[in-house]
């Protein structure tokens, strides 16, 4: 067993008498003891507390876990499986910072020290993989829409609360997008964001509006644009960046105008829960679909309008978004089967195939 990193582990007497106790009591039992947070980065305060993890190494290891207060100031000793560690290196967790920052003060090993610096390695080289940021940016994609469902149907819960955990998510898959990951955490992460290439635009000014927010309708519509938002993001950093032919977009409209009936009814009943359906549909198909062909940023979000319930506005933007979508047809020469009436109809269908 060794100590390292002890120009860290000296100037704290704290972090000098948790590596006397694994000296003493969990020799075999712990693999690693590691500090990351404001105590490595240098913006350690007064009222700071210091961040630190274990690395259990057998079932005794576990009985290290310690929460307390010093001096009043919280503390956490906490234990991180090698499983854990693992996890984390391959993106499946947004606490990276754990691992990338980690400073190891304890090893009961080399091996496990190489262990951990494998992992560090291993992380670095998932965030420039195209491939696993593709995989693991859509899975934190739908994690966020899943949280979103959750934050709107429940009742009784301050709106921006939740909103917080869904933009921590999207942050996590902002930073993949960069081949970067969230250090601080989003409360301070302005400045990380300044540095990114890929972002959504004012990302930071929106969370610090979204905090604000009381009333929910307000909260559900800002998160909603940041899924959005990101979503493209993901959509425009993987996907083909050659627009795809307009001619595929043949019978796409017919088929999609009963989505717009669809809300339009709904507006016209003002029947909330239609119309959300309806609105969810459209934007589904908007982004899944038209995005490969257009800047889907130009269509009005439907989903948007019916949380604020304004039936008559909704109609209005449901209609702009149909105009917006015949008018592309209409300048890239894509034809619409649309017939006035059932002569006009039986003319052309029934005389298509004749030579």
């Amino acid at each position: 067993m060794m100590r390292t990193n002890l120009e860290q582990a000296n100037r704290s007497e704290l972090l000098s008498t948790i590596l006397e106790k694994i000296e003493q009591y969990y020799e075999d039992d712990i693999s690693l003891l590691i500090c990351y947070g404001s105590y490595i980065s240098g913006e350690y305060g007064a009222l700071s507390d210091i961040d630190f993890y274990f690395v259990p190494k057998t079932k005794k290891g576990f009985g290290l876990n310690f929460q307390f207060i010093l001096n009043d100031i919280g503390y956490d000793l906490w234990p991180v499986s090698w499983e854990r560690l693992t996890r984390i290196s391959n993106l499946d967790e947004v606490i990276t910072s754990i691992l990338m920052d980690g400073v190891v003060l304890y090893a009961q090993t080399d091996d496990d020290l190489q262990k951990f610096s494998h992992l560090q390695s291993q992380l670095k080289y998932n965030l420039i993989d195209d491939e696993v940021v593709k995989r693991k940016s859509e899975k934190f994609l739908c994690d966020a829409k899943a949280q979103y469902f959750d934050l709107i149907n429940k009742d009784g819960e301050a709106p921006s609360g939740g909103a917080v955990n869904i933009i921590e998510l999207l942050l996590f898959v902002i930073a993949m997008l960069n081949g970067a990951y969230p250090k601080k955490g989003i409360k301070k992460a302005e400045h990380e964001l300044s540095e990114y290439l890929i972002k959504p635009a004012n990302f930071y000014d929106r969370y610090r509006q979204i905090i604000r927010m009381t009333e929910k309708s307000e909260v559900s519509k800002a998160i909603n644009a940041l899924i959005l938002d990101t979503e493209r993001l993901v959509n425009g950093r993987f996907w083909n960046s050659e627009k795809a032919d307009p001619s595929d977009l043949q019978g796409f409209y017919e088929e999609f105008k009963s989505a717009y009936n669809k809300l339009l009814q709904a507006c016209d009943e003002e029947d909330y829960e239609k119309a959300y359906y309806a609105a969810n549909g459209i934007d589904r198909e908007t982004q899944a679909v038209l995005s490969d062909f257009m800047d889907v940023k130009k269509f009005p979000l439907m989903i948007a309008e019916v949380l604020i319930t304004d039936f008559r506005n909704m109609r209005k933007k449901c209609v702009e978004h149909e105009n917006k979508l015949v008018t592309y047809l209409w300048e890239n020469n894509v034809k619409v089967n649309n017939f006035n009436d059932m002569s006009d109809f039986k003319r052309e269908f029934l005389t298509q195939d004749r030579d």
